[in-house]
């Protein structure tokens, strides 16, 4: 048994099938996750036949609602919206959480409530840049699986350090945080912003924990990813902001004379919207 699989044996309870589909997703091979922002870019990703779950962006999230990332939002709001793209499709979706707010438990059962199968914690303490401590960084990853077992749902926990993007970038608290996550109850580990040069001394420091990588300029092929050993890559809010680029460039290019490029059909969209 994996000790992703492992990580079940708490839980006494009926669990949903996406849910143990999720948990599966992590065991072996590689998860490539799409990150939605609302409820039509969920349904236009899902329907991707190589798409099997769907993450959700907190930045993008957030942007719709008129605000930036860094909890800036009302936890009941991110939730709410994480709810929005759950109803909207038939694939586990895992909530991007942010930091999980002031309530770190409260937050996690609300997510479940909605039906999530899985959630991202960070450990920024927002609304600041810098990061929690260590041991509270871990506690709150603790509090978020104690909300899972009191629900009797076995979600994937992906516990995420921002020490490569806001921290400063050092590899050994890097690692150690990671661990730190886990051992306190992480079913998946997260490090956006780690040097790809980094990840095969990280991915053997990690002695097989999975790990989620953020995909951007640069990366290696997911080929490579995946005969690395990494086990999920994630979009973070790279296609909203791909997406929202489009629009932009294209009213540029009618403002300046140019007939806006095809996107996507006025069918297609009705199509999608119709389910």
């Amino acid at each position: 048994m994996s000790a992703a699989a492992d990580r079940c044996t708490a839980y006494g309870g009926a669990m949903s099938d996406k849910v143990i589909k999720f948990r599966h997703m992590h065991e072996s091979g590689l998860l490539v996750l799409p990150c939605a922002w609302d409820l039509p870019s969920a349904r236009l990703l899902a329907a991707l036949p190589e798409v099997s779950a769907i993450g959700t962006s907190s930045a993008a999230v957030a942007a719709v609602l008129g605000a930036a990332d860094g909890q800036l939002v009302r936890a009941e709001a991110m939730i709410e919206a994480v709810g929005a793209v759950v109803r909207a499709v038939d694939l586990p979706v895992s909530a991007d959480l942010e930091g999980g707010y002031e309530d770190v438990y409260g937050t996690v059962r609300a997510a479940i409530e909605v039906g999530v199968a899985g959630v991202n914690l960070e450990d920024t303490a927002h609304p600041s840049t810098d990061l929690h401590g260590a041991e509270q960084a871990a506690d709150r990853v603790a509090q978020a699986r104690r909300a899972a077992e009191d629900a009797g749902v076995p979600i994937v926990i992906n516990a995420r350090t921002d020490t490569w993007w806001s921290g400063g970038g050092d590899h050994a608290e890097g690692v150690d945080r990671l661990l730190r996550y886990w051992d306190a109850g992480a079913s998946c580990l997260f490090a956006p912003g780690l040097p790809w040069q980094e990840l095969p001394s990280v991915l053997r420091e990690l002695g097989g924990a999975p790990l989620n990588v953020l995909a951007g300029p640069g990366m290696p092929s997911l080929a490579e990813l995946a005969a690395a050993g990494v086990r999920r890559v994630s979009t973070g809010s790279g296609l909203a902001r791909v997406a929202w680029d489009a629009a932009r460039q294209a009213m540029s290019g009618l403002l300046a004379g140019t007939a806006p490029a095809t996107g996507l059909s006025y069918e297609e969209l009705s199509r999608v919207m119709a389910r």
